[in-house]
């Protein structure tokens, strides 16, 4: 991407709106459209192609997220995301699969309803589980109603719940999914299991790309680790979930999706699958070491790098400075290719929401004279 100077009297001006899905970021619908020299989405496709971006993108502005409840798990977890109205929608229910989720309006998430794993033996999984039927979802009307919303402003990610090994959890409970990675008894139908369900990501994903074709970003919902360290070793994770998570990749790019692997948990141990499976992009949360990943891995895969905490409350100065060394660390570090998530500091501090105010600017300043 070539690289322009920057012009803050021309680039800080609004000049018209983004249509989004209405959110507490956007309560009427709309975010402001600034006069910059790429498009938001021109701007992350660079990041994310390898190409330095023109400034840091900031998830919560600078990417479009879809979650239509055409898909039965959107609903079933409670993360439907999309262009119709949200009264009466009832979060919960059966997913895909038939196995049935319960919503916790506390949390905003949901569980699998505890006690009666749909499969009791991943031995005979094929007793107990059916796939979905995808022509039996109505895509035509949720192409209908969501399309309007998408401008090519802004890049749009569409995400899949659930993953394999939440997939599994999903079928077995964890323990019993836990168990089945490791037990040699076990591993064979895991493996069959996951070829299936790889077969249908693959139909599943082609149904997104023929119905939903400004869709630029997958999500693959597949948590591997907890606050201290991942579930499953780097040796087991190559040998039952990378093959698998491959194949994902590869229809992903296939239908010209990049993929972001959403994996929560302390899971820097086990980057090295991401990076061979293919994976495109990466959010850490909070309690991984971010100097760590940046060093070893950022010329392999796009990482989000989360901004300072800020606990206590800044004037402009002390934010505007707070920002210089968040962008100067990532910038050193990235080359540039990485992105602002923001995660929960952004509720929990105000000063980190008024430091992604001058995100923009400070990033752009820098960058424009790589």
């Amino acid at each position: 991407m070539r690289r322009q100077p920057f012009n803050p009297e021309k680039e800080l001006k609004e000049i018209g709106k983004f249509r989004t899905f209405p959110s507490p970021m956007a309560p009427d619908g709309y975010l402001p459209r600034y006069d910059r020299p790429v498009t938001p989405r021109e701007n992350f496709l660079a990041m994310l192609k390898g190409e330095s971006p023109q400034w840091i993108p900031n998830f919560f502005y600078d990417i479009h997220t879809f979650c239509p409840r055409v898909i039965p798990d959107n609903v079933a977890r409670g993360m439907v995301v999309d262009g119709e109205p949200m009264e009466g929608l009832k979060k919960g229910g059966l997913d895909m699969f038939g196995v049935e989720w319960e919503y916790e309006e506390l949390v905003g998430g949901s569980m699998v309803k505890p006690g009666n794993p749909k499969c009791p033996d991943i031995c005979e999984w094929e007793k107990y589980i059916t796939f979905p039927d995808l022509d039996s979802w109505d895509w035509a009307h949720a192409a209908e109603v969501n399309t309007p919303y998408f401008d090519g402003g802004r890049p749009v990610e569409f995400t899949i719940f659930s993953g394999l090994f939440e997939r599994l959890i999903s079928f077995l409970d964890f323990e019993a999914a836990a168990l089945a990675l490791l037990d040699e008894d076990q591993q064979d139908a895991v493996h069959g299991l996951f070829d299936k369900l790889c077969d249908f990501y693959d139909d599943y994903i082609g149904y997104v790309k023929k119905y939903f074709p400004f869709v630029d970003i997958i999500c693959f919902h597949d948590d591997w680790g907890s606050q201290r360290a991942p579930f499953f070793s780097l040796a087991t994770c190559r040998e039952m979930l990378v093959p698998y998570l491959k194949r994902v990749a590869d229809s992903c790019h296939k239908n010209g999706f990049f993929l972001h692997l959403h994996c929560c948990g302390k899971n820097e141990m086990i980057v090295p699958a991401m990076v061979e499976a293919g994976v495109d992009m990466w959010i850490p949360q909070p309690m991984n070491d971010f100097d760590y990943l940046l060093r070893n891995f950022n010329d392999k895969l796009v990482l989000g790098v989360q901004p300072p905490e800020l606990k206590e409350e800044l004037d402009e100065e002390g934010v505007k400075e707070a920002c210089k060394k968040y962008v100067e660390s990532t910038l050193v570090a990235s080359k540039p290719r990485v992105l602002c998530f923001a995660s929960s500091a952004l509720r929990k501090y105000p000063s980190v929401a008024k430091m992604l105010d001058y995100l923009y600017p400070i990033s752009r300043e820098y960058y424009s004279k790589l």
